[in-house]
Formats: C-alpha cells, sequence, structure tokens
C-alpha cells in the first residue's frame, strides 16, 4: 500500500509504501477482546461491603433457642438482618483484569492502526517537531493537512515542544510511538503520525523498523 508524507504545510513530500506488517486482517472478537482488556484495566474496585464476618457486633445470641415462638437465630450479623451482613456482594478483592495473549495484543494493535490507513483516516507528516510550543504553531500544521474532529498525534519520542503544544487543542490527544493510547485511538476520526513515528512504531510492535522507500 502506497501513502503520501505530508510536510507540515500539507504539501506531497514522497510517498511511502506500508510496511507488510501493516497488511493484517483482524476479527471483530479480538478486537472486543482486546478493548474489553483495556477497559478492564482501568477498572478499579471501588464498590465494597462487609459480609457476616465483617460487620461489627453480633456476638451474643439474640434470644434462647426454644421457647420464644421466634425463628431460631445465632447472631444479628445474619444478611436476614437489617444491619447484617451482605451476601454475595461486591468486595476490594475482586479483580477485573482480561488475559490476552502477547503476540495477539501487538497483532491487533497492527490490525487497528492498519484500518485507519485503508480508511484513508491516517495521516503521515514528514515531521511533527515544532521549534517552538505554541498552541497556535501546532493548530497551523493541522489546518494544513486538513484534519478535524476527534484526532490521535503520535509522535516520535518524547518531543517535549510538541506536547506542550499539541495538548491545548479540543480533541487532540498526543502520545508517543511507544506508548499507544488505544482507547482514543479506537474512538478517533483520524490519526496524524511522524514518519520517524512509524517507523518507530513497527519496529516496537514486530521489531522489523520501516524501510526506506
Amino acid at each position: 500500500m502506497k501513502i503520501s508524507v505530508l510536510s507540515q504545510s500539507g504539501e506531497k513530500k514522497e510517498e511511502l509504501t506500508l510496511s507488510k506488517a501493516f497488511d493484517v486482517k483482524v476479527k471483530k472478537e479480538a478486537i472486543t477482546l482486546y478493548i474489553n482488556y483495556l477497559r478492564n484495566a482501568l477498572r478499579a474496585p471501588i464498590a465494597n461491603v462487609k459480609d457476616r464476618g465483617a460487620v461489627s457486633g453480633g456476638g451474643k445470641k439474640p434470644w434462647r433457642q426454644k421457647g420464644t415462638g421466634n425463628a431460631r437465630v445465632g447472631s444479628s450479623r445474619s444478611p436476614l438482618w437489617v444491619g447484617g451482613g451482605v451476601t454475595f456482594g461486591p468486595s476490594s478483592d475482586q479483580n477485573f483484569r482480561t488475559r490476552i495473549n502477547s503476540a495477539e495484543k501487538k497483532r491487533v494493535i497492527l490490525g487497528i492502526i492498519a484500518s485507519f490507513f485503508q480508511n484513508k483516516k491516517a495521516i503521515i507528516v514528514e515531521n511533527l517537531a515544532l521549534n517552538e510550543p505554541k498552541t497556535k504553531e501546532a493548530d497551523k500544521v493541522l489546518n494544513n493537512i486538513g484534519v478535524e474532529g476527534k484526532v490521535s498525534v503520535v509522535i516520535s519520542g518524547e518531543d517535549k515542544n510538541s506536547t506542550l503544544a499539541f495538548r491545548n487543542i479540543s480533541g487532540i490527544k498526543i502520545m508517543p510511538s511507544s506508548r499507544l493510547d488505544m482507547l482514543h485511538i479506537f474512538s478517533s476520526n483520524q490519526i496524524v503520525m511522524s514518519k520517524k513515528a512509524l517507523e518507530e512504531m513497527e519496529a516496537t510492535y514486530t521489531g522489523n523498523p520501516t524501510k526506506k522507500q
């Protein structure tokens, strides 16, 4: 697949042949599993109730076993009583994590990125480095290359100026190529990345950097 590489002014600089690493098709079930894996990793067991062993009091039998006319009961901590423990309630030791094969995870990531290229929703820019960390400079670049809506911007390494400039633009999420925010990417309208970031991304998830054409 041929993809165009643009300058920051929006002019076409060259054509790049996309690596075969991105020639991958991923089933919807695998994508769903991966998205659930990411979401579950963010979950925290906030809800927490006490069972009958954690409720205070109730050490003494409320009344004798026989002769009162009441049903027999051993403790006021019973789940049947108001103020007693809760049966099968949520606890702080719940584990929401989902397991996924490491190789399959990388394959799904490449598959999601590949779908953006196939649908013409990924834009490669020759260089996203900025001389000054100014939002207006970053906004100018985005206008030149014609992006809109929710956009994921992938940069090479930790470029401080780009991070500071792009982060204040509404709907824009900037991220280094080695730490992709796949939840944001999955829900983005477009991806913008530098040519170097594309090479680093492939090296991270396949071990084979993109060859220059």
